[in-house]
Parts: structure tokens; sequence; C-alpha cells
């Protein structure tokens, strides 16, 4: 898969709160205009018929509320080609895992910390499951408050592996098509890695301390932070470094997933 295939197949979990909004909007500056969007609202009915006699009115309020949502998002969507706005009912999980193998994308980006009320927080339990079960590339999409967001800054975890060679393939074809400024991070506090190879002219800092807290440090400063997977699942995949770096950074984070080309899990260093 190429730098720029990671953009092929966008798909993005709105839930109506501004995080899911800003989701969409960060997914829309990274990905090329050529790029297919598909974004999702899934309206959750579960905790109704605990409203007891209101439950009626209280539906009625939630499936209003998301076809808002889902019209906001239209009307965002309406100068790109090769998009669509689509409202499912079921749980926030469910509706995900059904248009994930549904939609196969090659690129999945969500937002948001708070609860919505007609979907379920995003970026709790359901963006966590996701991000560990991915075979797809992640965006975790974080709001840069008062500017609209745009990768002008860039940091990417370099260790030499095959892993972070994709991440680092995709920061240049970033840098190269939005002209974002690029920086190259090596941390040395984690497993061994070696200063001299074909990849180490690449690198811009050497940090001495473990990959997480370099990256998530220099998160405070950057508008996007590049990783690697390893493409790792279940137990194996616990306490990754992307995984680590994606929910404790301080700004947007995209994991990047090997392709089909690349063997997963494939026994050699990477984050």
């Amino acid at each position: 898969m190429s730098a720029q295939e990671i953009f092929d197949r966008v798909l993005v979990g709105v839930d109506g709160t501004d995080y899911g909004f800003e989701a969409l909007q960060q997914a829309l500056a990274l990905a090329p205009s050529a790029s297919v969007v598909q974004t999702v609202t899934a309206l959750d009915l579960t905790g109704v018929v605990q409203t007891g006699w209101d439950s009626k009115r209280f539906a009625e309020m939630l499936e209003r509320d998301a076809e808002q949502a889902r019209e906001k998002v239209a009307e965002i969507l309406a100068d790109r080609a090769n998009a669509s706005a689509r409202l499912v009912r079921g749980t926030a999980q469910t509706v995900l895992r059904h248009e994930i193998e549904a939609f196969a994308p090659t690129l999945l980006a969500l937002g948001g910390r708070r609860r919505s009320r007609f979907v379920g927080a995003l970026l709790g339990e359901t963006a966590s499951m996701l991000l560990h079960d991915a075979t797809y590339s992640v965006l975790l999409a974080r709001p840069q408050w008062g500017q609209r967001w745009r990768p002008d800054r860039v940091v990417v975890g370099m260790d030499g592996s095959a892993w972070s060679q994709v991440a680092l393939t995709v920061a240049d074809e970033l840098r190269g098509r939005l002209g974002s400024e690029l920086t190259v991070v090596a941390a040395k506090g984690g497993k061994t890695i070696s200063e001299e190879g074909t990849w180490d002219d690449r690198v811009t800092e050497w940090d001495p301390r473990p990959p997480v807290d370099a990256l998530c440090d220099r998160s405070r400063l950057v508008d996007l932070v590049v990783v690697g997977s390893r493409g790792l699942h279940g137990v194996r995949s616990l306490g990754s470094v992307s995984e680590r770096v994606a929910h404790r950074a301080h700004s947007s984070v995209l994991v990047v997933h090997p392709g089909s080309d690349m063997p997963l899990g494939a026994e050699q260093p990477g984050i």
C-alpha cells in the first residue's frame, strides 16, 4: 500500500458532538479530493425504554437530533465528490463494526472524549476496541481550539523498523502534498535501536526517553503525531506504543497500519 492509498477510503464516525465534527474536518484536511469519504452517525435507542411513559417523546427527540447531525455532515460534504452521510440505528460499536466490514476503509477517523446523547462516547471504549482490533489506519482527532485544524506541524516516530518506515513514508507524503513541517524523532529509551543505518540520516531528533514519553511530550507543540502499527491483535498487541501514544497524546494521532503486502506481526522491532 502506497502512502496516499491510506486515504483512498475514509470512514468517519460522527456522533453529533463538536469532537465528531472535528474528526470529519481533520479527515477531509488529510484526504485528497479523489478519496471516497463515508460518514456514519449511529442512532442508539437502547436506553429509551428506561424513560418509561415518556419514552416515545424521548425517542423522537433523539431521532431528531441524530438527523440534524447527519444533515450538518451532508452540508460539510456538499462540495466534496465521492462523499456520503449515513444515519444507522444501533450502538456506536455495532454500527461502526458493520460499516467497517461493508466499506473496508483504509482509514477510520474518530474524535471526541465526551458522551453523546444518541451515540455514546466514540473515544471511550468503542474507539479503544476499534483501534486495538484495527486492520486499517486510524485517525484519532483532537480539536485545535480557536482555529481550523491543519497538519502544519507533524512529528513521526522512527526506529528503523518496517512499520516506522511506513509511517515515515506517509508523513513524507503529507509534507509534500500539504506543506507540513516534519520532525522525525527516534527514541532510544525503549528497545535498543541502532544509530547507524539507511534510515538514520532522516532522524531530526534523537531522544533518550522511551518512545511514548518522547512522542507525547512533543504532541503538545504539533498538530499531528504519526506512528506505525505492527499489526498485532489480541493479547499480543496490548500496551503497544502506537495505542499508548494514540490515547495519551495532546494532538491528533494517525496510527498507520501496514498494508496487506506486509506480513502482520512479523517478528521484527517496531512501534
